[in-house]
């Protein structure tokens, strides 16, 4: 909800990009969940495969075995790994380690604010919104003052989100707003950079009480998560019912309906109910069904809900996650 898609390149599981994607939260949060190459969420135990993969490629990604940039990659996609699987504090280390190892290396500021970036997101998929602004804004001018323009729009994306989370709208609505106009002047349009920085200036206007403004923002996102992705894609079933969610609150719960029916599916599909992205989206769409008068279904949600909060390793964060800054 490294919320609403996260923009991280090169991965095939990203929960933080369609929310990171939103929401994680938004991304987060708010859509932190999306891919470059595939755009499908990887299965719990495809993730720990992974996982398991990396880990061991870890245990030689330092000096003198491996370069400092190509360990801190290591190291980096390592926490992301761990992040993406509800791993927090695994992951906290991981980015720390890639931090120190990109630091010293001055041909490596866009990789070194990435990996801060990336510690950043996490901080507020945790809830730690004091580190968080910490860690995006040293991001942000690292990327400024070496010039690394091209990922400028994923810091004012992040820092939008985690505006959104401290209840900060207006600061919200205008770093969503500087990442879309950079955006809208690439001659090579990206759909997630797209999708991520529309729907938090989305949210942002929807909590400014600008509604048509704000649906409008999250339908063009639609469009351009469209031109990459299918209906059963993580990025669009959750920007689905992010938008869904939008026209419940705006008081069209029939417009809402089926988008929040499909969106809570995909990201069923995708997550799984151990995942906290998984039930926070399932928490709202069953306060739905209950206003719509959907109690039997809306009963039926809460009966997993309970059973998934119940099991031992229940996703890390869940009361605080940042795709909570969404809704």
């Amino acid at each position: 909800m490294k919320a609403i898609v996260s923009m991280r390149k090169g991965k095939q599981c990203h929960c933080k990009r369609v929310m990171q994607s939103a929401i994680a939260v938004a991304i987060c949060a708010v859509l932190e969940y999306s891919c470059e190459a595939n755009a499908q969420v990887v299965s719990g135990a495809d993730l720990e495969t992974q996982i398991q993969i990396y880990s061991a490629a870890s245990q030689k990604a330092d000096p003198p075995a491996m370069e400092p940039v190509a360990a801190g990659g290591v190291w980096r996609h390592l926490g992301s790994l761990y992040e993406d699987a509800g791993r927090y504090a695994e992951s906290e280390t991981c980015y720390m380690h890639a931090i120190r190892l990109l630091q010293p290396e001055p041909a490596a500021s866009a990789e070194l604010a990435t990996a801060i970036d990336d510690l950043g997101t996490l901080y507020m998929m945790r809830g730690d919104l004091e580190q968080a602004e910490h860690a995006e804004q040293r991001a942000l001018a690292i990327r400024e003052a070496w010039g690394v323009r091209a990922d400028l729009p994923l810091s004012w994306f992040h820092l939008a989100t985690l505006s959104l989370r401290e209840h900060q709208f207006k600061r919200a609505r205008d770093y969503a707003e500087l990442a879309v106009q950079q955006i809208d002047r690439k001659t090579s349009l990206d759909a997630d950079e797209e999708m991520n920085a529309r729907f938090v200036l989305g949210s942002a206007l929807f909590r400014l009480h600008k509604d048509a403004e704000a649906i409008a923002m999250m339908e063009s996102a639609m469009d351009a998560g469209r031109r990459t992705y299918s209906p059963d894609d993580f990025p669009l079933g959750f920007g689905s019912f992010l938008l869904g969610y939008v026209y419940w609150k705006s008081g069209n719960a029939t417009g809402a309906a089926k988008l929040m029916e499909n969106g809570a599916a995909v990201v069923e599909k995708q997550l799984g109910w151990r995942h906290p992205v998984c039930l926070s989206v399932m928490t709202q769409y069953s306060r739905f069904l209950r206003e719509t008068h959907q109690t039997a279904a809306a009963r039926a949600i809460d009966d997993k809900l309970k059973e998934a909060r119940g099991k031992e390793g229940y996703g890390q964060g869940t009361g605080t996650l940042s795709v909570a800054a969404l809704f």
